[in-house]
């Protein structure tokens, strides 16, 4: 049992998000990280992963080699800051748009509209730097990084778990755990396959029509053309 747990302790430790060496505390320094963050940002939109280096992030931030060290111990330390403000977008931004977006939908019209989100947010970091979008995929969950859950369960249970809820009230206790855990885990593990395997299928329509039809199934219903 000991040894199970310092594994899953190890495989954690390997995906973390890698981090800044400390964090600004003064205006001047946070205007400086700033900085940083929107030139990785623009490098990484209009220049492409292979352009980004500490001496081009130096040269477009306009921040000191020595400066950037003295915050990030590596890029990818600033990739990491940048793609948590790309989730704080999403998470003020785009998620409230999806919730007033999908009240009062029929259960499969809201599934796709929730699954059509998840796919552009990942999408969107993919396109960024796919390379580290994959390997820290399980570390860029927006709803567990951001949101005020201590763990999976507690996240499937209360995001998931009351969608499951009210949509499908018949199902019972175990087969409602379920239902909430694939949609809000199995499904994003899909995309994250596909993105990694054939990146071209995820932005298909056919690819969102299987998704869903999964995405029903889990809930004990027949996908409808």
């Amino acid at each position: 049992m000991a040894n199970r747990k310092s594994i899953r302790e190890d495989e954690k430790a390997k995906a973390a998000l890698p981090a800044p060496r400390k964090l600004p505390s003064q205006s001047r320094s946070r205007s400086l990280v700033a900085a940083l963050v929107e030139a990785c940002l623009q490098i990484l939109e209009k220049e492409g992963a292979d352009a980004l280096t500490v001496n081009r992030l130096a040269e477009v931030s306009g921040v000191a080699v020595g400066s950037i060290y003295q915050y990030f111990p590596n890029k990818d330390a600033v990739v990491s800051l940048a793609f948590d403000h790309i989730l704080h977008e999403e998470a003020t931004v785009h998620i409230p748009a999806l919730r007033e977006r999908v009240v009062g939908l029929p259960l499969a019209a809201a599934l796709r509209e929730i699954l059509a989100n998840m796919i552009r947010q990942e999408l969107r970091l993919q396109r960024l730097n796919r390379e580290f979008h994959l390997k820290y995929h399980p570390e860029l969950q927006v709803g567990l990084r951001l949101g005020p859950y201590q763990n999976t369960s507690e996240y499937v249970d209360e995001a998931w778990g009351a969608f499951v809820r009210l949509y499908v009230p018949a199902l019972d206790s175990a087969h409602s755990d379920m239902a909430a855990y694939m949609l809000g885990m199995a499904m994003r593990a899909t995309i994250r396959v596909a993105l990694e395997d054939a990146p071209e299928r995820v932005s298909q329509s056919a690819f969102l029509d299987c998704l869903q039809g999964m995405a029903l199934g889990a809930l004990g219903f027949a996908a409808t053309p």
